[in-house]
C-alpha cells in the first residue's frame, strides 16, 4: 500500500499524509519494502520521487492482483448489502406459475443485481435437491416432518377437483379421495404433492375400474379436462394461473386434501443475505395473493398423512 501510495502522490511527503503517518515513518516503510526485495524502487529528489526501471517492473506486477483484492473486497461489501448475490431456488410447478413471477418483478426493481435461477421440479425431487446441497432454498411443502429441514410456512391451500360442464358423471357437492377412485383421473406424475396425497389415501379402497390420466404439467392436465376426458386434481393455488373459467371445480374435504405452503432450507446453513431478502420479498407476495385469492387462512403449519392429522408450531425464528 505505501509503494503505490507513493507512485502515485509522486512525493513521500503527500503519501504519508494519506496514509496519516509522518513522513520519516512513510520512508522506513518504503526503506524496509526495498531491503526485503534488494532493489531500490525509488529515485529520491528533494521536490518528488520517481520509479526505477525496478520499481516499474514491480508496480506492473503488484497491480493486477491488488485490483482483484479491492474486488473482492467490494464484492463481499456488496453481498452483504445485497447489492448483488445468486440464489437457486427450486420451486413446486405451483409455485413457480404463481409467486415466483410477482417476487421476481419485486426483486428485479429493488436488487437489479441479484441473480435468482429456479429449478421446477416435484415435491420429493425438491427435497433431494435440497439435501445434496443443489438448491439452496425450496418453495413447497411438507407432507411429513424431515429432520435437518426448518420451514417457513406462507399460505395455505387446498385440492381441487376440477371437471368440465361435458363430462357425463355425476360429482357431489363436496368430494373426498376416495370420492374419486371411482371416475376417470388425470393426475400429475409420482412424486407430486397431490398424487402422494391420493394413493395414501385410496391405498386400501376396493380395485378401481376407471382409467387413470399421468400427467406431467398441470397444463395438460386442464386441456385433458377440457376434452372431457375425466377428472383432474389440482391445487387450488395454481388455478389462477391456469385460467380455468370454463371449467367447474369441487373442493376436495379431507385433511391431507389441504397443506401449507412454505420456504425450505437446511438447518445447518444459514440462509445468505440475498435469500433472506428473497424470502421477506416473496412473504409479501404470498400475503397479498392469499388475501386476493380467498386462500385458507395461516394460522400452523400443516403435515398431513393419509386421512390423519398432526400439526408443527409455525417458526418466526430465523435459523
Amino acid at each position: 500500500m505505501a509503494f503505490l501510495l507513493a507512485e502515485e502522490a509522486g512525493t513521500f511527503v503527500r503519501a504519508a499524509d494519506r496514509l496519516c503517518v509522518s513522513q520519516p515513518s512513510f520512508t522506513a516503510l518504503i526503506q524496509e519494502l526495498e531491503s526485503e526485495l534488494g532493489v531500490k524502487l525509488f529515485d529520491r529528489s528533494t521536490r518528488n520521487v520517481n520509479l526505477t526501471s525496478a520499481g516499474r517492473e514491480f508496480l506492473v506486477r503488484i497491480q493486477r492482483p491488488v485490483l482483484d483484492l479491492e474486488e473482492a473486497y467490494n464484492h463481499m461489501r456488496d453481498l452483504a448489502t445485497v447489492k448483488r448475490g445468486a440464489i437457486v431456488l427450486g420451486s413446486l410447478p405451483s409455485t413457480a406459475i404463481t409467486l415466483i413471477p410477482s417476487t421476481l418483478r419485486e426483486l428485479q426493481r429493488t436488487h437489479p443485481a441479484l441473480q435468482i435461477r429456479v429449478v421446477e421440479a416435484h415435491h420429493d425431487h425438491l427435497l433431494s435437491m435440497l439435501r445434496t446441497n443443489e438448491v439452496e432454498l425450496c418453495l413447497g411443502t411438507l407432507l411429513n416432518p424431515v429432520t435437518g429441514l426448518a420451514f417457513r410456512p406462507l399460505l395455505n391451500d387446498r385440492f381441487v377437483a376440477v371437471y368440465s360442464q361435458s363430462y357425463q358423471v355425476a360429482i357431489p357437492e363436496r368430494m373426498t379421495w376416495r370420492d374419486l377412485a371411482p371416475h376417470d383421473l388425470i393426475l400429475t406424475s409420482q412424486g407430486s404433492t397431490p398424487r402422494t396425497q391420493y394413493d395414501r389415501a385410496v391405498q386400501d379402497a376396493p380395485a378401481r375400474t376407471a382409467s387413470r390420466y399421468d400427467v406431467t404439467h398441470m397444463t395438460t392436465a386442464v386441456e385433458m379436462v377440457r376434452q372431457g376426458l375425466g377428472i383432474a386434481v389440482l391445487p387450488l393455488l395454481a388455478l389462477p394461473a391456469l385460467r380455468i373459467d370454463d371449467l367447474l371445480t369441487r373442493p376436495l374435504i379431507d385433511d391431507s386434501a389441504q397443506r401449507t405452503i412454505g420456504v425450505l432450507y437446511r438447518e445447518d446453513r444459514e440462509p445468505s443475505p440475498a435469500a433472506e431478502i428473497f424470502m421477506d420479498a416473496l412473504k409479501v407476495v404470498a400475503t397479498q395473493f392469499a388475501e386476493r385469492h380467498h386462500m385458507p387462512p395461516l394460522t400452523t403449519a400443516r403435515i398431513s398423512q393419509g386421512g390423519s392429522r398432526s400439526f408443527v408450531k409455525r417458526s418466526t425464528s430465523k435459523k
